[in-house]
């Protein structure tokens, strides 16, 4: 089950009120949204963005479930398509936007498409097949040396990029990598040193980051979340790694300087060790707002 990171802070800088209408920029598995609409009651609507189809496809379910459906519109799109989606729904006087980053437990758990190390079938990593056309796997086997080193470097700050890369190249003339569990069992021996974290973290998000166009999709989509806000109306961010944090700096500079957006952290928030002991994947969470003149 996915824990959202943060919720207490997210609720409390969005302050939902009885009848408001805000976006869940990321709904996964639908908890931010939930709490939204228990906090608008009786006619404040949540309008819920979930680019795996998948995931979108229990997320309707889940909504039907929980009899929410008159409350929560929940569309298979990228968050890059906020403004056109809210004008397409009719969906107006937002009072707030939350992008909760990165990829949902049920991804790694149950997705089967190669984000686990532990994935014996898969090597995917596409968020939207629909979309994406190309594969971990067809990355994997068939780029150059220097194109791995570069995605590795770029989108996954690996120091030991070239290493890994070679070891690949030499790997892939004996037989193809195929699955997630032998692509992370190659990088773990290329490493051979114990880490806090699995020794083939780095890769696996520069893979995943560059297949699904992640940074180029958040600036899109936290453009447009600030576009369909209305007056005093908040954005609210949670990132998990440095190359998230440097597109969201970015963009609110230019808010800031641009537009006369109020940066409401001055100071970025973090979870609290409780909350760390609770659930180990919030320990890289960070927190970031801002508010509409």
């Amino acid at each position: 089950m996915h824990i959202p990171v943060l919720l207490n802070k997210v609720l409390e800088i969005l302050n939902p009120k009885k009848n408001e209408n805000f976006i869940d920029a990321t709904f996964g598995e639908g908890n931010v949204s939930l709490e939204i609409i228990k906090l608008t009651y009786p006619r404040g609507r949540v309008l819920a963005f979930e680019w795996d189809p998948d995931l979108y496809q229990l997320g309707q379910q889940k909504i039907k479930t929980m009899k929410a459906e008159k409350r929560i519109k929940l569309v298979n799109k990228n968050f890059k398509e906020i403004e056109k989606v809210v004008k397409k729904e009719k969906f107006f006087q937002i009072k707030g936007v939350v992008f909760d980053l990165g990829i949902s437990s049920w991804h790694y758990e149950k997705s089967g498409k190669g984000f686990s190390f532990k994935d014996e079938k898969s090597l995917d990593m596409r968020i939207n097949f629909r979309e994406i056309k190309t594969t971990a796997r067809e990355i994997i086997n068939n780029l150059s040396y220097h194109q791995l080193v570069s995605i590795f470097k770029v989108y996954g700050e690996e120091r030991e990029a070239e290493k890994i890369a070679q070891a690949i190249i030499q790997r892939r003339k004996i037989k193809k990598i195929t699955s997630a569990k032998e692509l992370a069992d190659l990088v773990k021996q290329v490493k051979g040193k114990k880490e806090k974290i699995h020794p083939a973290t780095k890769v696996f998000m520069a893979l995943r980051i560059f297949i699904n166009q992640e940074l180029e999709n958040l600036e899109k989509g936290l453009l447009g979340a600030y576009n369909v806000l209305e007056s005093e109306g908040k954005l609210v961010v949670i990132s998990f790694h440095g190359l998230e944090n440097i597109v969201i700096k970015k963009v609110f500079k230019k808010l800031k300087e641009e537009k006369g957006a109020e940066i409401i952290t001055k100071k970025t928030i973090k979870p609290s060790r409780e909350e760390i002991l609770e659930n180990p994947k919030s320990r890289s969470a960070t927190l970031r707002s801002l508010k509409k003149p």
